[in-house]
């Protein structure tokens, strides 16, 4: 095979040769040369392209290093001087930084300016070759990304706030009122008849529907735009703690939840246990009528990413293929409450925990046959899953 260095020795003798192949190595690559008299600081070429980048009419120039140091940034100014006493003290040491100058409309243009010393014989540095790169537009979409992730953050913020400040503000009044409620019916109110016997306990429920709402809106406002602090968590410790908080609900449908072996993952102890206890209990109360629910809970670790599944199965009575979409979204119910009770709030607090561990959730589903909800996590570093 022919030695390809050839090519780089007929490049060479064509830039030598022929001033278009320079020009155009220069202009499509670059946005500015320079070339730099060390020996007389005074002297300094810099090409058309450079000034044209600055909105500057070249032929206004007079090829003086004062001239491009008056719309530079000061500051950037001196890091580019303290780099290239750097770089002629020491070769080994690059020219190389991103630099900001004025345009001639006002704007900022920002510019990688590298830059390379040329030295005699006795390795004194007698002239500096220099190149800019136009970087504007990246900074632009870096500035526009930040702005948007900073927006992103304060309407989390402002959300998490307003929302919080809502629920909160609404759970004293719904406790007052129940408090009114339960002091009614001790008073003897609905003893006189059915109708206001019927009243009593309606006002009663939606009372009771009202506070689990607002638990269920505090709970969700409090991960919005939260990034916890992941640690190591025993997985097989939080399934038995959720089942140990739902153990009344579990025994009074005759239920059983089955817990597999669990691996540790990297992750946070109470927002975990939120997302074990909602999708337990969705095993439990989402049943078939005169089959005592079944959930079971186990994992597997996929042994080429070390990603972690953690399966939550149950028996239940399914949710169609149609209707598995709208379930992850923020107050969509499939049923009414007289069937199920409910929000339309754990599912979707339960996703956001899942994103918030850099994870998600999925679900499959036969109606009739029961529900698998699929939480995939990474794995832990190190492959460390104990």
């Amino acid at each position: 095979m022919k030695d390809n260095n050839y090519l780089k020795a007929e490049l060479t003798d064509l830039i030598q040769s022929d001033e278009s192949t320079w020009n155009f190595i220069q202009q499509g690559s670059l946005d500015g040369i320079w070339y730099w008299d060390l020996e007389d600081p005074a002297n300094e070429w810099m090409s058309p392209e450079l000034w044209q980048l600055f909105g500057i009419d070249p032929a206004t120039k007079t090829h003086s290093p004062d001239e491009w140091q008056d719309i530079i940034f000061p500051e950037d100014l001196a890091l580019a001087l303290k780099n290239f006493e750097a770089h002629c003290a020491d070769p080994d040491c690059p020219y190389d930084q991103v630099v900001r100058y004025r345009h001639a409309d006002g704007s900022i243009v920002w510019v990688r300016c590298r830059g390379l010393a040329i030295r005699d014989e006795t390795g004194k540095p007698i002239r500096m070759l220099g190149a800019h790169t136009d970087l504007t537009a990246v900074k632009k979409s870096e500035e526009n990304a930040r702005e948007g992730w900073r927006a992103a953050e304060l309407a989390n913020s402002e959300l998490k706030s307003f929302a919080y400040s809502v629920s909160h503000d609404m759970k004293a009044p719904a406790n007052t009122l129940k408090l009114l409620l339960d002091e009614m019916e001790h008073l003897g109110f609905g003893a006189e008849g059915d109708e206001a016997k019927s009243i009593l306990d309606m006002a009663q429920q939606t009372v009771a529907r009202m506070q689990t709402q607002i638990d269920d809106i505090l709970d969700y406002t409090s991960v919005i735009g939260l990034e916890p602090e992941l640690e190591p968590l025993d997985l097989s410790k939080v399934a038995a703690d959720a089942v140990a908080a739902l153990q009344a609900d579990i025994l009074v449908a005759n239920g059983e939840v089955k817990i597999g072996p669990l691996p540790w993952v990297n992750g946070a102890a109470t927002q975990m246990n939120i997302l074990f206890q909602n999708l337990i209990s969705n095993g439990i109360k989402f049943r078939r009528k005169d089959v005592a629910p079944a959930v079971r809970i186990d994992a597997n670790i996929d042994p080429v990413d070390g990603k972690v599944t953690i399966r939550f199965t149950d028996n239940g009575i399914g949710i169609s293929e149609a209707d598995q979409p709208r379930i992850f979204a923020l107050f969509q119910r499939l049923h009414t409450r007289e069937n199920f009770a409910g929000t339309g709030i754990g599912l979707p607090l339960c996703l956001r925990i899942a994103m918030i561990h850099k994870g998600t959730l999925e679900v499959a589903s036969t109606p009739g046959e029961g529900t698998c909800f699929s939480l995939i996590l990474p794995g832990r570093s190190g492959g460390d899953a104990k």
